[in-house]
């Protein structure tokens, strides 16, 4: 299995690349199960991080989830597994692996003592020191600590599928990304196209759009929840003067949910602040479309204070895994 696995956009926010060979993944992946199942057991919590949330960022091919599966990590030689590991890339992905392993073995909210000393064993074959390991596990603390401010905001700890009618025209499962991060579980392509239209009225609010908000919403948006070429195509190609976002919120399905009304406002935050520069304008529109989506505006603001510390803890995750600055 040495072919090259081309991740996305979300693995490059967090890891600084995008191309690596998929045995350096595999090892790597061996290492995570290995260190998340040293108290025995890999809870489904756990299971469902390293094949949904690691793999479906890494884009990995459908022969590396079965790598994955059928791995006995009960038997397995942690060292000899991290003797394995080699990136040829600008990145300390001896500090990303620590990190990973302490987001797995979290995942099922319980981060036991064999899965902490077993994190202390391979930060000691990784010439890592505890020091550091320690400020990774505090670093994922604070991530995790985050991840429930925003699932409170957008009402995901009562989350169920989207209940849209079946007779609304070619609706579709939204991909593991979009369910877990906003709750939303299922969607069109006019719902897509509208979404995108959305986000480029509020983008666009101080008469301009850039090419860092257009690449944001290619990467964040289109990548990440399989929007269809040509919605795309449609989207970053519209004249976003001429739009009017009463008119695209009337075009939304009646029934849509709050998680889906907050994500659409979270991400036109995300996306207009994605080339650094937030003017009143489009702070203007981001509390027009609320209104009209009936979200309150204390929500809205508290959602850029979530968009300030998000953006604070990646520097951070940056700084610590020595990802050089664009």
């Amino acid at each position: 299995m040495n072919k090259v696995i081309k991740a996305t956009s979300a693995a490059k926010a967090i890891y600084g690349f995008v191309e690596v060979s998929t045995d350096s993944w595999l090892n790597y992946a061996y290492a995570l199960l290995t260190i998340a199942g040293a108290d025995d057991e890999l809870a489904e919590a756990e299971m469902n991080w390293i094949l949904d949330d690691f793999a479906g960022m890494l884009n990995v091919p459908e022969d590396f989830i079965e790598e994955i599966k059928k791995f006995d990590y009960k038997a397995a030689n942690l060292e000899e597994i991290i003797k394995k590991i080699s990136f040829n890339v600008q990145i300390n992905y001896k500090r990303a692996l620590l990190y990973d392993a302490i987001k797995m073995s979290s995942a099922d909210n319980d981060y036991s003592e064999d899965e902490k000393n077993a994190v202390r064993r391979s930060a000691e074959f990784l010439d890592v020191p505890i020091y550091l390991a320690k400020t990774l596990e505090g670093l994922v603390n604070t991530e995790k600590s985050i991840e429930a401010t925003r699932r409170s905001i957008f009402e995901l700890d009562d989350f169920k599928l989207e209940n849209l009618r079946a007779s609304i025209e070619g609706l579709k499962p939204t991909t593991n990304f979009v369910r877990n991060t906003y709750g939303i579980g299922v969607t069109s392509d006019e719902i897509q196209l509208n979404y995108g239209y959305a986000l480029m009225f509020i983008a666009g609010a101080d008469n301009h759009i850039s090419e860092k908000e257009i690449n944001w919403y290619k990467n964040e948006i289109a990548t990440l929840s399989k929007v269809p070429e040509y919605i795309v195509e449609k989207v970053i190609n519209v004249d976003f003067k001429e739009l009017n976002i009463g008119e695209i919120i009337n075009n939304f399905p009646r029934n849509i949910s709050s998680s889906f009304a907050k994500s659409l406002l979270y991400n036109s935050i995300k996306m207009a602040r994605a080339d650094d520069d937030y003017p009143q304008a489009e702070k203007n529109a981001v509390l027009q479309t609320a209104e009209l989506l009936n979200i309150q505006e204390n929500i809205a603001n508290t959602m850029n204070y979530l968009i300030d510390a998000e953006e604070k803890v990646e520097k951070m995750r940056k700084t610590l895994f020595e990802i050089p600055e664009n």
